[in-house]
Parts: C-alpha cells; sequence; structure tokens
C-alpha cells in the first residue's frame, strides 16, 4: 500500500495556542519517515471532522456535507464550518461517493469490513426514515455500519473519542466509561462484543482528560500518542506509556504533550482529531483499516 501522507490544518501551526504540538507532530512525524503536509482553506485545526473519508487502501474517499449541530447550533462558532469542497481543492483526491448526508469524520471509525459510529447520525439526518439512511451508508462506505448509542453528555458524538481499530478483527475500547456509567458500559461492550474482540483502555484514577489517550495517532512505524503532562510523568501518562508499549511492541510510541487541544478550540479532541490521512489513488481495492 502507498504510504499516507498526514495532513494538518495551516490553522494548528498559526494558532499560538496549538503551535507547540503542531511543531511536536511534525517532529514525531519526521523522526518515522512519515510526509506530512498542511491544507488550505479550512476554518480551524480538527480537520479530521471536515476531510472525507477513506473507504479503500487504494485512496478512495466518499465525501459527506460537513454542517454539524455543534457548530449550526450555536452564532459564535459558525464561522468555524469548513467549505469540504474548497478544501479539497488542493488535493488530487478520488472521491467517486458523496454521501449527500450530514456527516463527521471524527464519527466514522474503519475497522476492515465494518465502519462503527454512534447513532447521532440520526439526529444529524431526521429526514431520512431510519433503515433508508442505515442501508444508505452501507452502499456508500461499502461496510455494514456497527451504531453505539450516543453519550449525551458529549455534544459531538464522535466515534473516534470511543473506540480505534486494531486491526484483525480487534479494537480498542475507551474504559472512561466502566465505573462512573457502567450501565452503558455494558451496552457498549454487549455491541461490540457480537462483532469483534474487545481490547479495553483501562480508566486510570488521575486526571478527569485521561479519556485523550484513545484518540492517538496510528502511522507506519509508530504510535503519536497523546498526553497531559510536558514531561509525561503524571500517573496516568506513565500508565498510558507504558500500557501502548505493551499493546504494539513492535512500533515506537512518542508522547506528545497535548493539553491545548484537549481544552482546545470550542471543545475537545487530540491526535487522531487534527490529523487526516490522504493517500494517492492506485489500482489496488483492498478494504481500509485504520491500522496504517
Amino acid at each position: 500500500m502507498t504510504a499516507p501522507i498526514i495532513y494538518t490544518s495551516e490553522h494548528l501551526r498559526t494558532d499560538h495556542k496549538t503551535t507547540c504540538v503542531a511543531n511536536d507532530i511534525f517532529a514525531a512525524l519526521d523522526k518515522l519517515h512519515v510526509e506530512h503536509r498542511e491544507l488550505k482553506n479550512t476554518q480551524d485545526y480538527w480537520c479530521r471532522d471536515y476531510m472525507p473519508v477513506m473507504i479503500y487502501k487504494d485512496g478512495t474517499y466518499a465525501k459527506f456535507e460537513y454542517n454539524p449541530d455543534y457548530l449550526v447550533e450555536d452564532n459564535k462558532l459558525r464561522d468555524y464550518i469548513t467549505n469540504q469542497q474548497n478544501t479539497c481543492k488542493q488535493l488530487n483526491l478520488y472521491a467517486p461517493m458523496n454521501m449527500n448526508i450530514v456527516f463527521d469524520g471524527g464519527n466514522y471509525v474503519r475497522c476492515g469490513n465494518k465502519v462503527i459510529m454512534t447513532d447521532k447520525i440520526f439526529s444529524e439526518n431526521p429526514q431520512w426514515p431510519t433503515h433508508y439512511l442505515i442501508q444508505h451508508l452501507q452502499i456508500a462506505l461499502c461496510a455494514d455500519i456497527i451504531l453505539l448509542p450516543w453519550d449525551m453528555e458529549d455534544p459531538y458524538g464522535h466515534a473516534d473519542g470511543m473506540v480505534a481499530d486494531l486491526g484483525d478483527g480487534q479494537i480498542l475500547l475507551n474504559g472512561c466509561w466502566k465505573k462512573q456509567y457502567a450501565p452503558f458500559h455494558r451496552r457498549l461492550r454487549k455491541i461490540l462484543d457480537a462483532h469483534f474482540n474487545v481490547e479495553e483502555l483501562p480508566a486510570w484514577d488521575g486526571d478527569k482528560h485521561s479519556w485523550c489517550y484513545i484518540n492517538y495517532l496510528h502511522v507506519p512505524g509508530g504510535i503519536l500518542l497523546p498526553c497531559l503532562s510536558e514531561n509525561y510523568d503524571t500517573k496516568d501518562d506513565i500508565a498510558a506509556l507504558k500500557y501502548f508499549e505493551q499493546l504494539f511492541p513492535d512500533l515506537e510510541i512518542i508522547p506528545i504533550y497535548s493539553k491545548s487541544l484537549i481544552k482546545g478550540q470550542y471543545g475537545g479532541g487530540a491526535l487522531h482529531c487534527v490529523t487526516w490521512e490522504y493517500i494517492e489513488k492506485n489500482d489496488s481495492s483492498v478494504p481500509l483499516t485504520n491500522s496504517l
């Protein structure tokens, strides 16, 4: 497979709060010999959300309407809505499918021939009958759709804050609900256990933002892991680094101090949220997984 190019929005580098994390991401990618570039014509640095989703490893993408309610319904935030078409003009992007539905790339976790998303997709597209919407998604994304319940305390409803693909039918589930929201956690496990082998990211007892570790970036040769302390020396950071070293023994784990993202622009996210993989079209047609 052609190696991915990792894109970030130019705003990640130019925003004074996130310049340092941008430079750290670039340095880590350089260390791993992963090419990286910047997207132009963007309105914020959460590029995962507004860029097309890849449906095949050959560089086949699907476009959608980026019009999220958490921006649309707040007059102060509407200016942050990026026009996907304008941003894609700089790319030689092969996107034969436009889903023509309101969608969000953060609510898309590809796991082989399955896609995990939250059921927030229904409230974003109320004009679609439920069964037609699911059928449309399955056809557009060439995948079975696995729906998780939306944690209503999270206005974004993003699946990439809940799970990550580990490849070969295995996923990583964020364990942050296990202690405080046990019924919700049980619902997640019941759904996911029916489709995947589930590895669970521990819910450590320290920083309330320890949910962020699930939002890592997996690139060839390494894992860029968001951390909560500048020296990666808090109890949670130390535990997370050790856990990911055991989970990915053949990859280099590179910690990135990400507090400015986790408490970032109109909400929080981490390294997966501010990056996007671009693969130039070739002749293969192998179903995509997020494990590059």
